[in-house]
């Protein structure tokens, strides 16, 4: 289907490299409507990029390309400042494709807020994303899909998210969703059921050389995705990485379980103090 609508061709590319022993954002290129704010420092001395929103959310036709270079080293986090809105798309979609690039020792986040779904929504997403030796990426996809204050569930017209992680060794994650609501019965047992939003989030790299065990890390930290009104699940990936699946009747839920991934690795793992998001 080609992209029919008054859409934008958005661009953003940011890389990140070591200066004086700290991270620093040496490039910053951005084409309305993708643009950041000014990089913070957390209390880890991570360096955090916020993308901006000002034109309210995605549209029909809207082409977004994001790249991302994570130089060797560097530490550095990229998230949003707020749910990214996917409107009506009565003729056409949107299009966003990401690539991501962490060097040798680099450590990266990639934690955007939710993307919230309105009905007739058409968005495609494609993320490639290529690891170096000793590279560590924590990233997370988080959907809600309609205005469930308006009584609108599940309304959306499609969503396709392909995640491609590759390191050294060849591939290490292919995961390709579509989602069809008028073609797929989402409330079926064993896929939504009753629930309103889901999530998946991913610990990808060379797991050992940040001291993390991916069988013991899963034995340990289970408990964080269960809630009430939420079912989750941790476990590893064949190599390399671990992997979150979960559902939820609120959102907050799942932010709170994906944020305590993040804090646990950080404190426990990477020794670093305690950082919360501002948001």
């Amino acid at each position: 289907m080609s992209l029919h609508g008054i859409g934008r061709d958005g661009a953003l590319r940011l890389t990140f490299a070591q200066q004086n022993g700290r991270t620093t954002l040496v490039e910053n290129y951005s084409r309305p409507p993708l643009q950041v704010m000014r990089a913070l420092r957390d209390a880890a001395d991570c360096l955090c990029v916020y993308l901006l929103s000002p034109t309210g959310g995605v549209v029909q036709g809207d082409r977004y390309h994001i790249d991302i270079s994570v130089g060797a080293g560097t530490r550095a986090l990229f998230t949003t400042q707020s749910a990214t809105k996917v409107y009506r798309m009565p003729d056409g979609c949107a299009e966003q494709m990401v690539r991501i690039e962490v060097e040798s020792g680099a450590i990266f986040e990639f934690v955007p807020d939710a993307a919230i779904l309105f009905a007739d929504a058409d968005l495609r997403q494609h993320i490639d994303i290529t690891l170096h030796p000793g590279a560590l990426l924590i990233l997370h996809e988080i959907v809600m899909p309609g205005r469930l204050a308006m009584g609108e569930r599940l309304q959306f017209r499609r969503y396709i998210n392909r995640l491609v992680v590759q390191d050294s060794e060849g591939l290490l994650l292919y995961d390709n969703a579509v989602i069809e609501p008028a073609h797929n019965d989402l409330d079926a047992l064993g896929r939504l059921e009753s629930y309103t939003c889901w999530g998946s989030a991913y610990v990808l790299g060379d797991l050992a050389a940040w001291n993390i065990d991916a069988a013991a890390f899963c034995e340990a930290h289970h408990a964080l995705f269960t809630a009430d009104g939420a079912i989750g699940g941790l476990s590893r990936l064949y190599r390399n990485g671990l992997c979150v699946r979960m559902v939820s009747q609120r959102l907050e839920t799942i932010y709170a379980a994906f944020h305590g991934l993040r804090d646990t690795l950080r404190t426990q793992h990477l020794g670093w103090p305690e950082a919360p998001l501002r948001k």
